[in-house]
């Protein structure tokens, strides 16, 4: 069952990578047209970086929240240890 659950995260770890770059290419890349005033822009670039980042912390939260879960089971089933 230890196996299962790390397969089952390296599986979760890839399908957030590949959902993720295709939300990157096709939803963030072409959002919004090259436009000509400046503070547009810019606004449009800012928004790209922080939708960017939002995608790393979202496969960073499910990853660690994945394994969190992992180790809490893994604590309920060793035996507790002699305290001497």
């Amino acid at each position: 069952m230890r196996l299962q659950a790390l397969i089952g995260i390296s599986v979760a770890a890839w399908l957030l990578v590949i959902v993720e770059t295709y939300v990157f290419f096709d939803v963030i890349i072409p959002l919004g047209p090259a436009l000509h005033s400046i503070g547009v822009f810019t606004a449009i670039a800012l928004l790209k970086i922080a939708l960017t980042f939002g995608l790393g912390a979202l496969w960073f939260v499910v990853i660690v929240s994945l394994t969190e879960v992992y180790e809490r089971s893994l604590e309920k089933r060793l035996p507790p240890t002699p305290s001497s």
